[in-house]
């Protein structure tokens, strides 16, 4: 124990000795963790900020989307309603809707924005809440009502400080009169709720003269999340009675969409982490290069070393703790850069929470530590089998 203390002092000595060329052997490595932690910390706080999202809208909704591949297979929305009114013992609501990309325009100003055919249900199913004015009622979607209830990024960009109810607006050539404004759901980003026009169905129908008017939407609310499956098996059952072909319809939960989302995300820590991982190679190769210089600069320093009685074993030792510290020094600082990189930098990414992962920091650590093990044998090595009485002649 006492030798292999001393072999550290001398290794930490040595890495001192040489300050400048210390911290280059160790910026690699810093890098390369720095790079695994911040990539990890990238795709868990996408993931984290999904989730929020997702858990904003209650895990008890199912999904249907249909696409009759005829009109002798398509499904009606009164046909459909029907189908929930019969099933009331495991269905809380049901609203159809369409969403396509839109134009909005009001006094010159224009604003990209998603428009969302939808009924009255639409703002209980999605757990929506107002600002001002109020939401599409039963009488605008049986008259078709030219009225519009807009999201807050819509209000911003368009209307400013200004209430916009009241005020009429251009869609895609048609005027909607605003008669509400929703509060801000998701941060006021881009293809969000935040960034829609929400106007009766039967409205946004006969606005639409391409084939995103034809496919049938429904968002249906279960009693509680742990009938959904129930509620699926339902929905199955009742479309294929109709639809003969699975394919042109998909009924799915929250569950299979956070399950789908662990996936891709488990798929995206694998290629950052990779490209990370490379940076550490890299690091490791520049390491083992330093290495063998100092073992080439410290010749004669190791000569004098055995002639006074150090062993192969000890030589060994203290050049791979030399290894180690640098790549374990690089790996701590390269921690702190990848949390510093998720702290100013992704945590400011919209839709993404920033997630600072303990567990995968200390893997990169351990990862780095071994780095300088695997990289720091062959220097090592170099330096055990040189032999003594050479070592001293070397100039």
């Amino acid at each position: 124990m006492e030798k292999f203390l001393l072999s550290c002092k001398m290794a930490i000595q040595s890495i001192f000795l040489n300050r400048l060329r210390s911290f280059l052997t160790l910026l690699g490595v810093v890098i390369g963790v720095g790079a695994v932690v911040a990539a990890v910390g990238l795709a868990e706080g996408t993931t984290a900020g999904i989730t929020k999202e997702i858990e904003k809208l209650g895990t008890n909704l199912v999904y249907v989307f249909i696409n009759p591949a005829s009109k002798s297979e398509d499904i009606s929305v009164d046909q459909f309603l029907e189908f929930a009114r019969k099933n009331n013992d495991v269905i809380m609501g049901v609203s159809p809707f369409v969403q396509y990309p839109a134009q909005a325009i009001f006094r010159g100003k224009k604003e990209e924005c998603q428009i969302i055919g939808a009924t009255a249900e639409y703002m209980m199913i999605q757990n929506l809440a107002l600002s001002k004015g109020r939401f599409i009622s039963p009488v605008d979607s049986d008259f078709r009502q030219k009225v519009s209830v807009i999201g807050s990024r819509i209000q911003k960009k368009l209307f400013n400080s200004q209430n916009p109810v009241g005020q009429e607006i251009n869609v895609n050539g048609q005027v909607f009169k605003v008669v509400g404004v929703l509060k801000e759901k998701q941060g006021g980003r881009d293809n969000t709720v935040d960034d829609s026009i929400i106007v009766p169905l039967f409205a946004l129908n006969s606005l639409s003269t391409d084939d995103y008017a034809l496919v049938k939407n429904f968002l249906v609310r279960t009693v509680s999340a742990d009938k959904n499956n129930e509620v699926k098996k339902r929905i199955k059952a009742y479309l294929s009675n109709v639809i003969k072909k699975e394919e042109n319809y998909s009924v799915y939960d929250m569950s299979e969409l956070m399950s789908t989302l662990n996936q891709i995300t488990y798929l995206l820590m694998i290629i950052l982490g990779g490209i990370a991982t490379i940076s550490l190679v890299v690091g490791g190769i520049g390491i083992m290069n330093i290495m063998l210089v100092s073992v080439t600069e410290r010749t004669r320093e190791i000569g004098i070393r055995k002639a006074i009685g150090a062993k192969r074993s000890d030589i060994r030792v203290q050049f791979l703790i030399e290894s180690m510290v640098i790549t374990g020094v690089g790996g701590i600082i390269g921690i702190l850069l990848g949390f510093f990189v998720i702290a100013v930098g992704i945590s400011r990414i919209p839709g993404v929470e920033p997630v600072y992962s303990l567990k995968w920091a200390f893997v990169a650590f351990g990862i780095s530590v071994l780095i300088g093990v695997i990289f720091g044998m062959l220097p090592a090595e170099k330096a055990a089998r040189l032999n003594p009485i050479e070592a001293l002649r070397y100039e």
